[in-house]
């Protein structure tokens, strides 16, 4: 695939049906008593957001042992499939860092599928997972204790 079609695969997936990896089993509602936005910005201090996304870091290092990825990276503004376990646990690391490169776009070409991290985010996205991609990020969450669950809606 050249660049080109990479970023139009990615625009289309960006609209697709997607599953978030997050740290809580069930989207918080709106109107809980509890005590999400305090919890929310503990966990974006350092260190403990560098925890988080050294979960998310191994999590990403573990799927590439069973499939074919495509990074890109917004400095260069290209996509790599010769991406070390290092570089991808940096760049999701990055992510919680200053800078240009706080967001994450990872494509699975042969599942047509993608993940994406945004680093004011405590929750990676997967956009149309399905199939073994899907029950393998499961496991892998899990093992990680994270949830790979399905945004729901609260009225």
């Amino acid at each position: 695939m050249d660049q080109r079609a990479y970023d139009e695969c990615r625009e289309r997936l960006l609209e697709a049906p997607y599953r978030v990896i997050d740290f809580l089993p069930r989207q918080v509602p709106a109107e809980s008593g509890g005590h999400y936005f305090a919890v929310e910005r503990y966990l974006m201090a350092h260190p403990r957001i560098d925890e988080l996304y050294g979960r998310f870091a191994m999590l990403l290092v573990k799927l590439s042992c069973y499939y074919d990825l495509t990074v890109y990276d917004p400095k260069a503004d290209t996509w790599s499939d010769e991406t070390t376990p290092e570089e991808l646990a940096r760049r999701v690391k990055a992510c919680a860092g200053e800078g240009p490169d706080r967001y994450l776009h990872v494509l699975f070409p042969a599942e047509d599928a993608l993940l994406t991290l945004d680093g004011d985010d405590l929750y990676m996205t997967l956009h149309n997972p399905a199939g073994e991609l899907l029950e393998t990020a499961a496991d892998l969450a899990a093992a990680e204790g994270l949830f790979l669950r399905q945004i729901t809606t609260y009225r």
